[in-house]
């Protein structure tokens, strides 16, 4: 059976996660008629087609979007047709991950941990988010994946295009990095400098974040 996890989260978003180890028939397989039409009609790669199957079975796993019609904007935001909601997908290799929100636009993020992120830390980090939890390299290197995958959700959960991640995303880091807890940041790519919640989670292979704005 695929391994899957449903999170309700202290900001009201509700997660659910997929170990996407299946081969693309067995999945083809867990998928109704149409769905799989729609999928196979659509000439995936091997590896989309298994992304997107997990995306929809994982709909299927929340009450919330169950017999969800999933679509796109224009940007290239998810969202259901004939749900009142805000939806937000992400994937990492054998990782899929959705999060819904009834009433609060939401952006959820899960990066695998293992990637060269001191590479690129000084073009999205400012000085402050550079600087937090250097006690150790293992503390410091957890960090910058968490930093990273913040503002990956935040971008999905503004509706603004155009974000420059390291002078306009600003994250507060948290005092402690747990298996999970929450953290905050403001956006100013608008003159309304929005607040946000991130919900955070930890994993051996990978970090995962979820953001909300404040009410």
């Amino acid at each position: 059976m695929p391994f899957h996890t449903h999170i309700s989260t202290p900001t009201g978003a509700s997660i659910a996660l997929w170990h996407l180890t299946e081969t693309e028939e067995t999945l083809a397989s867990l998928l109704g008629d149409e769905a799989y039409r729609q999928l196979s009609s659509q000439g995936l790669s091997p590896k989309r087609f298994c992304e997107q199957a997990a995306t929809r079975l994982l709909l299927d796993r929340l009450d919330e979007t169950r017999g969800g019609i999933l679509a796109h904007t224009r940007e290239g935001q998810p969202y259901l047709t004939n749900r009142a909601g805000h939806l937000s997908i992400s994937h990492t290799r054998q990782w899929v991950a959705i999060a819904w929100h009834p009433t609060r636009p939401v952006g959820i993020d899960i990066e695998r941990q293992g990637a060269q992120i001191e590479r690129v830390a000084a073009r999205v980090f400012n000085e402050n988010e550079l600087q937090a939890h250097t006690e150790s390299p293992h503390s410091h290197t957890l960090w910058l994946h968490l930093c990273w995958s913040a503002k990956e959700a935040l971008f999905k959960a503004m509706p603004e295009a155009g974000v420059d991640f390291r002078t306009q995303l600003h994250v507060t880091p948290p005092d402690t990095i747990d298996h999970e807890g929450l953290f905050t940041a403001v956006e100013s790519r608008t003159s309304a400098h929005d607040r946000y919640t991130l919900w955070y989670a930890t994993h051996d292979e990978w970090v995962m974040v979820c953001a909300t704005p404040l009410p």
